[in-house]
Formats: C-alpha cells, sequence, structure tokens
C-alpha cells in the first residue's frame, strides 16, 4: 500500500490506495490511451489484481479484477458509490437530462420507461427488419480489396436502433442517420474527455464542429418527437412507449428529457455494437479455423456454435473495459481497504474475463469453451452488472447474430495485416485500433 498526496478541488487530500505506476499522470494516462490492454496487463503483473491509475485531470482511478470486488462495486448504493459522475464524459453526447447520467432514483425510473421496449419478445419481432438492413449494407461492401468496416458497422447497427426507436416509413431517417454520424465523429476525440482542449487548437475546430452537428441532430429529432406525439397512431417504435400519456407540447423541457432519452438509446444502442461486431470480425479473420468450423455450422443451420463464437468474443475483446467509474461518496470498504473520496472505483472486466483461476488459457480466443456450458455469472460481465447492466443487450445479441449469419453466407474474411488490431478509445468504449482492415471474400459453394 502506498500513500499518495492528490490536490483536488483546491484541496490537499492524503489518500490511502492501492499501489499506481511511480510515473507522472500525463503518462499514465497517454500510456493507457495508447494501448489500453497492454497498459492493464502490466500494471496487473506490477500490482496485483487492484491498482490506482492517476489519470490527468481527473480523480484517482482505482481498479479492482476481482469478482467479488466488482460486484460489490456494482452493487454498492448509489448515495455510497456514484456511477452518474464517472459516467459525465459521455454528457454532451446525451445531454443532461440522460438517465444514464443520474443516479438513483431518477436513474431507475428512466430505465423503466425504456426496459418493455427492449425486452426478448418485443426485439425477436425486429429479427426480419435486422435482416433486410444487414443484407442491404453488405451488399455495399467491397471485395478483394482491405476495407476498415468499423465505421460500416456502426452505420449498419446505427439504422437499426433508429428503425426500432422510430418505425419505418418516414424518409427523414435517412437524413437523421447522416447527422448522427457527422456528430458522432467527435467520439474518436480526445475533447470528450478533455474539457480543456475545446478551446485550443487545432480540437477547438473539432469541438465548433460537432457543436453544430449536435444542434442539427437536435432540430431533427424535436421535429419528429413533436410530430409523433401529436400522431394518432401507435406504429413508431420504442418513440411512441416512451411518449406514452406524456405532451410535449408543452415547451423545450418536456422536448429535450425525451430527446435525451433517445440520443442515449441512440448512442448506446449503435456504438457498443457496432464495436463488438468490428472485433468479432477481427477475431475471425485472424482464427480461420474458428471461422471455418462458424461457417459449417450456420451452412448446418445449427446457432450453437455462433452463440459460443459471440460469448467468446464479449469475453475476450469486451468493448467496455472496466464498469462504469463510481464515484465514491462516503467511504466505503471494498476488499478489505476503505475508500474515501474523491477515488473513483472501477471493476476492470478486461482483467476479470482474462483470469487464469476463471478460464483455462485466458489469452487464447477459444469459443469451445462456452459449447458446453454458459458463462459463469461470476466471471463474464460485458453487459456490466447491478443497477447499470446494458438494457438493450438482447437487441445486441440478435444484431450480432444477424450479421455474422449474413456475411458467412456471402463472404469469408481475411486479414488485412500480419496482427490483430491493438485498441483505440472511443468515447468509453475500445475499438480496433485500424478500424477493423480486413480483405472480404465472395464465398465459393460447392
Amino acid at each position: 500500500m502506498q500513500i499518495v498526496t492528490r490536490v483536488h478541488r483546491g484541496s490537499s487530500l492524503r489518500v490511502r490506495l492501492p499501489r499506481s505506476a511511480p510515473l507522472p499522470a500525463v503518462v499514465q494516462t497517454y500510456a493507457f490511451w495508447r494501448d489500453p490492454h497492454a497498459y492493464l496487463r502490466w500494471c496487473r503483473r506490477k500490482y496485483g489484481a487492484t491498482f490506482t491509475m492517476m489519470p490527468l485531470g481527473k480523480p484517482p482511478f482505482v481498479f479492482m479484477a476481482q469478482a467479488s470486488d466488482i460486484k460489490a462495486i456494482v452493487t454498492a448504493p448509489p448515495d455510497v458509490l456514484r456511477p452518474g459522475e464517472g459516467g459525465a464524459v459521455i454528457g454532451p453526447l446525451v445531454g443532461r437530462d440522460s438517465f444514464m447520467l443520474a443516479d438513483g432514483d431518477d436513474h431507475l425510473a428512466g430505465r423503466r420507461r425504456i426496459l418493455p421496449g427492449l425486452h426478448y419478445e418485443r426485439v425477436s419481432a425486429h429479427t426480419q427488419m435486422v435482416r433486410e438492413i444487414v443484407q442491404r449494407e453488405v451488399t455495399t461492401w467491397p471485395l478483394d480489396t482491405p476495407v476498415a468496416l468499423h465505421g460500416r458497422l456502426r452505420a449498419l447497427t446505427l439504422r437499426v436502433i433508429l428503425h426500432t426507436i422510430f418505425g419505418a416509413g418516414d424518409e427523414r431517417l435517412d437524413e437523421l442517420h447522416r447527422r448522427l454520424l457527422e456528430m458522432f465523429s467527435v467520439a474518436a476525440s480526445l475533447t470528450l474527455h478533455m474539457p480543456a482542449l475545446r478551446h485550443a487548437p487545432p480540437w477547438r475546430g473539432i469541438w465548433q464542429r460537432f457543436l453544430a452537428h449536435r444542434d442539427s441532430v437536435h432540430a431533427l429529432l424535436a421535429e419528429l418527437i413533436v410530430e409523433r406525439a401529436h400522431s394518432r397512431t401507435h406504429d413508431h417504435g420504442l418513440l411512441a412507449m416512451l411518449l406514452g400519456p406524456r405532451h410535449v407540447e408543452d415547451g423545450t423541457e418536456a422536448i429535450g428529457d425525451v430527446r435525451d432519452t433517445l440520443m442515449s438509446l441512440i448512442l448506446a444502442g449503435h456504438e457498443t455494437t457496432g464495436s463488438e461486431l468490428a472485433w468479432a470480425v477481427q477475431l475471425l479473420a485472424y482464427h480461420p479455423a474458428v471461422m471455418q468450423r462458424l461457417v459449417r455450422e450456420l451452412d448446418r443451420d445449427s446457432d450453437a456454435y455462433a452463440d459460443a463464437v459471440i460469448c467468446e468474443v464479449l469475453r475476450h475483446r469486451p468493448v467496455f473495459l472496466f464498469t462504469i467509474p463510481r464515484a465514491v461518496a462516503k467511504p466505503c470498504e471494498v476488499g478489505g481497504r476503505t475508500y474515501h473520496p474523491p477515488a473513483h472505483l472501477l471493476g476492470c472486466v478486461h482483467l476479470m474475463q482474462h483470469d487464469a483461476e476463471a478460464y483455462v488459457q485466458p489469452e487464447t480466443f477459444r469459443p469451445e469453451r462456452f459449447l458446453d456450458e454458459a458463462p459463469r455469472v461470476d466471471a463474464w460481465m460485458p453487459w456490466g452488472g447491478g443497477r447499470r447492466r446494458c438494457p438493450g443487450r438482447h437487441l445486441a445479441l440478435l444484431e450480432m447474430r444477424t450479421v455474422l449469419r449474413t456475411l458467412f453466407e456471402r463472404l469469408t474474411i481475411e486479414p488485412a495485416s500480419a496482427r490483430l488490431e491493438t485498441a483505440r478509445w472511443r468515447t468509453v468504449i475500445v475499438t480496433p485500433g485500424s478500424g477493423c482492415r480486413v480483405v472480404l471474400r465472395k464465398r465459393c459453394h460447392f
């Protein structure tokens, strides 16, 4: 254990924290930004399953990789560990009234509003819609040349979540799709994580363009919300359920509340799934034996191996490396150590899912591990846990199954470089660092 002196909001605090790398905050931040998988592995080798990172301009981050510690974090009362504060980095994208940034009862109320529309039975009814979108998108992908699929997969999953929210038949959804892609281009920028950069070139231009794109998106969303609120028909997807008995003609406050809920669904509903699909494509391209078995099983109309592949992708390359940072609001004990403000506690899902005590050969991509038994609830947490467990996981799984099946009906995948791509940050998730570059070939059927 080491003593860390930390100046926070004008106060000098002596906080007893787990060990941290003896490096300046700027070096730790850069190392974690440059190659997060490698940095986490290095910290675990040096300091064990619990360690501290000192990010630039932020409170201390305490990473915990023990399953029992992660469970304690995600189940802690929100007045003790506040997850809303830890997720503030996405605030400019989802809006101040987003349930994703709320704590306690406000967060639960927001979740209750959207969960009925994301139940398994309702999502399953979207299967044909998802398949049609996937088929249209896949036919536009170039063949026999290196292509970065991550952006194309995000465009696909964005189209799916827009149809889920608004239903079909509105030509303005194409325009909304275009504006959202322009707006979310800021997700790869450091300006979300470091607000000070928003006023300095060249980041100032990036931020100003983002604000203009956001205003454009908000204007079109407000138009759609007001129109749907006054419509007498109810076949408008998830938006009709969100509106329910609400009346948005009262002014911008009510519109803003619905809009921020929609923005939360749109962000979470396409960025995470698109990135997870990109990792799936990468892993399959670099593991041809797994891909060949997957194709054989899909040809036999069996989904068992596809489900095992998806589970292993979610284990081996989860897009969320850790749970939402929980800001310590009151002294609390986790793993035999007491933590105080202003520390943030993070359950390191990536390290937990690469623990040799939980998985044989954890660094190996091996879907067979999930053929005979389901993922362990105490060592597999790609959807998060506790009150913050991903509400859209059923839709995400449907999309992953549908994309893999549709893709391999037509194509095969080859790697475009010698090694699997390293991770790159995009908002609070990690994606293949070069955009998931692969070579697609037309499949020969015999």
